[in-house]
């Protein structure tokens, strides 16, 4: 099943072909949210985001990422929809829903646009601690 992603906009933010510079379409930000979501559910090693995202963005993510898999089962983290905004030139959000460890919740991002390419700076989700969830924002 392939993911969809679909473009938020209102009347005066909505995204005009050239309007500005840094713009790339979906792709760059999509592989964000798909790799952040690699990176949480422990099937990717946080390094592999250090391109895309912040510096503290990567140490904090490292803090709260569930082990990596060394040869265990584990089931694969999966984007059930996403979507994105440019409410701003040179800044995306995205949000998602997205499969960590059998579990559905959401996930929104931010990224900024500078020195050639988009870098991810804000992470919100939800933490679970036993049987309950509580906001996380990294950094």
């Amino acid at each position: 099943m392939r993911e969809r992603f679909s473009y938020v906009t209102d009347g005066s933010l909505a995204l005009q072909a050239g309007a500005d510079a840094a713009w790339q379409g979906p792709g760059p930000v999509e592989a964000t949210v798909r790799l952040v979501v690699e990176v949480m559910a422990g099937t990717v090693p946080v390094r592999q985001l250090a391109r895309r995202a912040t510096a503290e963005v990567c140490m904090s993510l490292a803090a709260h990422q569930a082990p990596l898999a060394n040869g265990a089962r584990v089931s694969p983290p999966r984007v059930l929809t996403s979507w994105m905004q440019e409410p701003a030139a040179g800044v995306a959000e995205a949000g998602a829903v997205v499969v960590l460890n059998g579990t559905v919740q959401a996930l929104a991002l931010r990224l900024e646009y500078g020195r050639g390419r988009w870098r991810c700076t804000t992470i919100e989700t939800a933490e679970r601690m036993g049987s309950r969830l509580r906001k996380l924002t990294l950094p």
